[in-house]
């Protein structure tokens, strides 16, 4: 089961990245975090693209490891943020743990997991202001904020459930990043149990952020560059 899993992860990111690649891309966003969770520090290093063809299209990829936990995630969604698909692959010391893959098809979201105890499915209907958001990664923060909404109906990958969130902005203030004093912009994210705290710069690219219910700190390690 767990090379059947692997295999077909990589078969899949293999056929689509390319696609999602093709053309001429723009960089939105690209860096790392320092990511602490439940006590234990990690890094997250991403990048964010903006494809011109042949359709208009985000597509955010980012790695999380922290020990033996290993996370590598692929999001695609249009300009706007709306989802597109998504495919994350898991590994504990090296092992296949799990592999979701989301794919949006007329007016509904497919969803798919699978792992070495078995598999799941379900179907979400397409509503505006939807998102897909996994919070275990700091650059999906990205994407909350996008649409400019105040309350966002996020589809969690990992748990294959939906969440309402609302995000509430409390305006701008300076926080530090990498040795340097900046103003950022300062947002609350919430749902019915967890609140966590979210900074951006004025372009929306994620600097830092802090859910204490959920033991999760990430700080940005560098400033974001303009490309």
């Amino acid at each position: 089961m767990r090379t059947r899993l692997l295999t077909a992860f990589l078969v899949t990111l293999g056929a689509f990245a390319p696609a999602a690649l093709a053309g001429q891309t723009t960089i939105v966003d690209e860096g790392s975090f320092t990511v602490t969770r439940a006590g234990r520090t990690g890094r997250e290093d991403f990048r964010i693209v903006r494809v011109a063809s042949p359709n208009a299209a985000l597509v955010a990829t980012g790695t999380s490891v922290n020990g033996t936990t290993r996370v590598v995630a692929v999001l695609r969604t249009d300009t706007s943020g709306a989802p597109l698909d998504f495919q994350l692959d898991g590994r504990e010391a090296n092992e296949p743990r799990e592999r979701i893959t989301i794919q949006a098809a007329r007016d509904r979201l497919a969803a798919r997991s699978q792992s070495p105890t078995g598999e799941s499915a379900r179907e979400y209907f397409l509503r505006p202001g939807m998102v897909i958001f996994d919070d275990a990664f700091a650059h999906e923060y990205y994407f909350l904020t996008l649409q400019g909404r105040d309350a966002v109906t996020a589809v969690l990958p990992r748990r294959n459930e939906l969440a309402q969130l609302h995000v509430t902005s409390k305006g701008d203030e300076p926080i530090e990043i990498a040795g340097s004093r900046v103003i950022a912009r300062h947002y609350v994210v919430s749902d019915s149990l967890n609140q966590r705290e979210l900074w951006t710069d004025s372009a929306g690219r994620v600097l830092r952020i802090e859910a204490p219910a959920l033991a999760l700190t990430a700080v940005r390690d560098a400033l974001p560059t303009d490309h």
